[in-house]
């Protein structure tokens, strides 16, 4: 998993490499001023309690012992302003950088993530909880950002820091220093240990969180059933029992992150007090200097901070990763709709042929059996039949929006998978009953059927789906915004809108999903016109939910459990007194 997070990383290498050569610098100058102890030892306390030190300290020894001590003691503070004069600008640096890098690599995995939502196919969208998706997209890159600063940046710089740190404790005393070392074993077994379970747990807080995304997306898409059926307390109690169980998870998990910075603490805490009973002995016999083992000391002291950061890093290194793996089901799914057509759909002119076309969502319940259709260019064809009888799953495999298990679906002759996606779905119009608009103004939402259409082009689709007054009515007229999901207008204005929408996009095939039922007479009069304009010179497959509205279709298929059962006009279904006309009789029989 790390690995493929450092893949996106490694995008931007030059400003890795940038921001590692800065890490170093500023951890060389951290430890440069440890190293201050020896010329500070040497000015006050004299020579013979201090060693010589690397070449720069015997340099500084030199020049501060050329006057009295204050003198002394003056020019070791200008060295100290300089030294962390120099570092403020490189820590800046730091964090700019590593600002940058992070937010790029995130910007790249939340956009991969976008991309292939929109990439995936219908039947990963119908199978997967919207809040779910929600959830990876938000919650999940803001965590593996999380761990992109303290899990990757941060454990980089405090490894600088660490380095820099037991560099100087070994250079003071290897005696010292070889007795630090009895712990690190036991440390990294402890480190290692916690930090699986702290993965394995922050894994299950994020299904957590994405459960509850899930239960407040469906109360905002569902309140009015919510409260037409007074369910208030009911969901209410769902989401607390949901969010008991995620509170509880969440102070398990990082309570036993916490663990890891805690126990470093406390090793250290041992460490420390062995270390100063070693240092006092070797200090009483002469075998080390004072100043270095303050440099010891001071360096073992440091060295507790990048210890502690690397437990913390480590900790939420983990907790990041957890989210990767989530944005990586997205990232990696494989549920696609292979867009390999070579040819371009460029005219629609004859015919659209199921041959032998059979689907299923699995393979226990198959939804279309073996089925044959042929409609032919301007040909008005209606689908009818009872709830599940795969006339939604017909239309869906036209625009491919899934493949067919077996058989083949031509336009023209040809297999439409021959044709690019985008080729093929320019040419085909859908206007569904539940109308998809967009949180954007009237205008935005038309154009979204041809973006580039001039502005007589948007005022023809506006007068044909009848929808002059409205747009006259409204006080920002075109500019006007519908809300989410337009819940600021009418349904029939919704539907309009899509038709408008539709005739824009001017496709020769139209795929249409009524939606009269639930309108007044007048919206439905002023739908049924705006879809006579839209059905005008183009080949139409309507799933027709009310007869009334199919009597004037050029044919009528007849779907049952997945099969072609009747096929006719409207007269000539009457007279087979069929399925057609039992539901028609039990349509109008008052």
């Amino acid at each position: 998993m790390l690995r493929k997070l450092g893949r996106y990383l490694f995008e931007y290498k030059a400003l890795l490499i940038s921001v590692l050569i800065i890490m170093m610098i500023v951890a060389i100058l951290s430890g440069f001023t440890v190293g201050m102890i020896t010329p500070i030892v040497s000015s006050l306390f004299g020579s013979t309690y201090a060693s010589s030190g690397p070449w720069i300290f015997r340099w500084l020894i030199k020049w501060v012992t050329q006057g009295d001590r204050l003198e002394n003691l003056i020019k070791l503070a200008i060295s100290l302003i300089l030294i962390y004069g120099i570092k403020f600008p490189f820590s800046l640096l730091l964090y700019y950088l590593s600002d940058s890098l992070e937010q790029r690599t995130i910007a790249d995995i939340r956009v991969d993530m976008f991309g292939k939502l929109t990439n995936l196919s219908y039947r990963f969208h119908s199978e997967t909880k919207s809040g779910e998706l929600l959830s990876k997209i938000t919650n999940d890159t803001e965590k593996i950002r999380f761990a992109l600063r303290r899990g990757v940046i941060h454990l980089g710089q405090n490894m600088f820091l660490l380095v820099v740190y037991l560099g100087l404790a070994l250079w003071a005393s290897w005696r010292l220093f070889f007795l630090a070392l009895l712990l690190t074993p036991f440390t990294l077994l402890v480190i290692q240990f916690i930090g699986k379970k702290v993965r394995g747990k922050f894994t299950t807080l994020r299904k957590e969180r994405a459960f509850l995304n899930t239960l407040a997306s469906e109360m905002l898409h569902g309140i009015k059933i919510i409260k037409s059926f007074g369910m208030e307390r009911y969901e209410l109690d769902r989401f607390k029992e949901a969010n008991v169980n995620y509170r509880k998870n969440y102070v398990k998990s990082h309570l036993l992150k916490a663990f890891l910075p805690a126990s470093s603490e406390l090793m250290g805490a041992v460490l420390a007090g062995g270390i100063l009973v070693l240092g006092g002995i070797l200090i009483f016999r002469g075998v080390i200097t004072p100043d270095r083992f303050l440099v010891f000391l001071g360096s073992i002291i440091l060295v507790q901070q990048p210890i502690r950061q690397l437990n913390l890093a480590y900790g939420d290194l983990q907790h990041g990763l957890a989210s990767m793996e989530s944005a990586l089901e997205i990232i990696e799914a494989t549920d696609i709709i292979r867009d390999e057509g070579k040819e371009i759909l460029k005219s629609f002119g004859k015919a659209i042929r199921f041959e032998d076309v059979s689907f299923s969502y699995d393979e226990s319940k198959p939804i279309l059996k073996n089925l044959n259709l042929k409609i032919k260019k301007g040909e008005t064809v209606a689908l009818v039949g009872p709830s599940g009888g795969g006339k939604t799953t017909l239309v869906n495999l036209i625009p491919r929006f899934f493949d067919p298990v077996s058989g083949v679906i031509e336009i023209d002759g040809k297999d439409i998978r021959s044709f690019s996606l985008d080729s093929l779905r320019k040419k085909i119009g859908i206007v569904t009953q539940d109308v998809i608009l967009f949180n954007d103004s009237v205008r935005n939402n038309i154009l979204y059927g041809n973006p580039k259409a001039t502005k007589s082009k948007l005022n023809e689709s506006i007068k044909k789906s009848h929808l002059t007054t409205f747009v006259s009515e409204l006080k920002k007229g075109l500019e006007t915004e519908i809300g989410e999901k337009g819940e600021r207008i009418s349904g029939g204005e919704k539907q309009r809108i899509a038709i408008a929408r539709a005739i824009l996009k001017n496709p020769p095939i139209l795929i249409l999903d009524e939606a009269t039922s639930s309108l007044d007479a007048v919206s439905e009069k002023l739908l049924q016109d705006a879809m006579a304009e839209l059905l005008k010179g183009r080949t139409a497959i309507i799933i027709a939910h009310r007869l009334s509205t199919v009597r004037c279709a050029d044919r009528i298929i007849v779907l049952s459990k997945g099969e072609v059962v009747e096929e006719g006009n409207h007269s000539e279904l009457l007279k087979k007194n069929g399925l057609y006309a039992q539901h028609y009789t039990l349509q109008f029989k008052e």
